[in-house]
């Protein structure tokens, strides 16, 4: 059960060159994307996504091209966060996380999703804000608000019985430590159900702790993909980052100072 980039793909139209990469996200799992500014972390997302169209090669969703699915049915299977979010009209908090909710908002819940909804602006702790203006909330709170978007457009409160994937782009970097290590602990949590997830991570002990497998993307390509700790090695991270590391394993920390 994934989604799967094949080793031909190769990304026209845009200003970072992803070049015959492949590279394949696991129900169960969170992949870990990680590297320098540039390296095209980004683009290799909206490209897993289905967000570009001008490409060569081939991606899967479940060993179906995903240029065979409407663009409703990858919003029934995978969610996506991106780095930035603007919001330019006066919408609630709540209009925001109810835009996730495939077929749109301002509908009547049925009780699974209601509960959904629940439980996500709980583990947000989003209650308070629901009336609120997003324009009116911090940098901290509006992260929350998305986060909560996207994972409502996917989540499920049992297990994932159809795969779904749900790619975020630095979802955590606006948050506070207590947020963070409670919403990844939560998506952790979630691939237990059997859902799949990609994390673009600028930090590289967040991506050691919550990634069960890495990939390091340099210049457009994969330098190494694999464990963390085969992957997050001293050589690999100076050969992409061109700075001294040093590492331990019990526990598992990078140290680049």
């Amino acid at each position: 059960m994934s989604i799967k980039l094949d080793k031909t793909s190769k990304l026209y139209d845009s200003k970072i060159v992803i070049d015959e990469i492949s590279l394949e996200i696991f129900s169960g799992e969170i992949l870990g994307l990680v590297g320098p500014n540039g390296a095209g972390k980004t683009t290799l997302l909206n490209l897993m996504a289905g967000d570009y169209s001008s490409f060569s090669g081939q991606i899967y969703y479940e060993n179906i091209p995903l240029n065979k699915h409407t663009f409703l049915e990858r919003a029934m299977y995978r969610s996506v966060m991106s780095q930035s979010q603007e919001i330019i009209f006066d919408f609630t908090v709540k209009e925001i996380i109810e835009m996730g909710i495939v077929g749109g908002f301002g509908i009547d819940y049925g009780k699974i999703t209601w509960n959904n909804f629940q439980e996500v602006i709980e583990v947000l702790e989003l209650e308070k804000f629901l009336n609120r203006s997003i324009r009116k909330l911090s940098g901290g709170e509006r992260q929350r608000v998305h986060i909560a978007r996207s994972l409502i457009q996917i989540w499920n409160n049992s297990e994932y019985i159809r795969p779904k994937f749900l790619l975020l782009d630095e979802p955590t970097s606006n948050l506070d430590l207590k947020q963070e290590i409670k919403f990844l602990d939560f998506i952790k949590n979630e691939t237990k159900k059997g859902l799949g997830v990609m994390i673009i991570f600028h930090d590289l002990n967040l991506t050691a702790h919550y990634a069960d497998k890495v990939a390091i993307l340099s210049n457009g390509k994969i330098s190494k993909w694999g464990i963390p700790l085969e992957v997050l090695t001293p050589i690999s991270l100076k050969n992409v980052y061109d700075v001294d590391m040093s590492i331990t394993t019990k526990p598992f920390r990078i140290f680049h100072f």
